[in-house]
C-alpha cells in the first residue's frame, strides 16, 4: 500500500524530482528562532493588556464603593438634618475596606442652603496627607 504525503511523496521511485521534495526536510535554527520570538512578542502583549484590564476593573470598583461611602454619609445628613458649619472627618466600612472621608461645608449665596465638598480616601495616611483622594463628591444640604 502506498503512503501519501502532501508535502512529500515517499513511495515515488523519481520523489527527487518533485519540487516538494527537499534533502534536509525541516526547519533551520533561525526560522525556529524567529517564530519563537513572535510568540513571545503576542504573549507579553496579551500578558499586559490582561494586567491592565484588571488594574482598570479594581480602580473602577474602588472609585464605586468611594462614591457609595461618600452618597450614604450626605444622605444621612439630609436624613438628620444635620448641618455644620466646619470640616467633619470620619471613617466607614464598604466592601470589606475601610474608607476615609472629609467633609467640608461650604457657603452659598442662599443662607438655607450649604454646598459639601466630601473626599473619600482609601487609606487614613492619604487623608491625614492631604493626598489625592479616591473620589471627590459636591452635594447641596437644606437648613429646612
Amino acid at each position: 500500500m502506498k503512503q501519501f504525503s502532501f508535502f512529500k511523496c515517499h513511495s515515488c521511485p523519481d520523489r527527487k524530482k518533485h519540487k516538494s521534495y527537499k534533502k534536509n526536510d525541516g526547519f533551520t535554527l533561525l526560522e525556529v528562532m524567529v517564530s519563537l520570538l513572535i510568540v513571545a512578542l503576542a504573549l507579553t502583549a496579551l500578558v499586559k493588556g490582561t494586567g491592565q484590564k484588571v488594574n482598570a476593573a479594581n480602580d473602577l470598583r474602588d472609585k464605586t464603593f468611594a462614591q457609595w461611602v461618600a452618597i450614604n454619609k450626605i444622605t444621612e445628613w439630609r436624613s438628620q438634618k444635620l448641618i455644620s458649619s466646619r470640616t467633619l472627618t470620619g471613617d466607614d466600612t464598604m466592601g470589606k475596606q475601610d474608607w476615609y472621608w472629609v467633609a467640608t461645608f461650604l457657603k452659598t449665596e442662599n443662607n438655607k442652603i450649604l454646598r459639601v465638598k466630601m473626599s473619600v480616601f482609601k487609606d487614613e495616611q492619604s487623608r491625614k496627607d492631604k493626598g489625592s483622594p479616591t473620589i471627590v463628591l459636591h452635594a447641596f444640604l437644606s437648613k429646612l
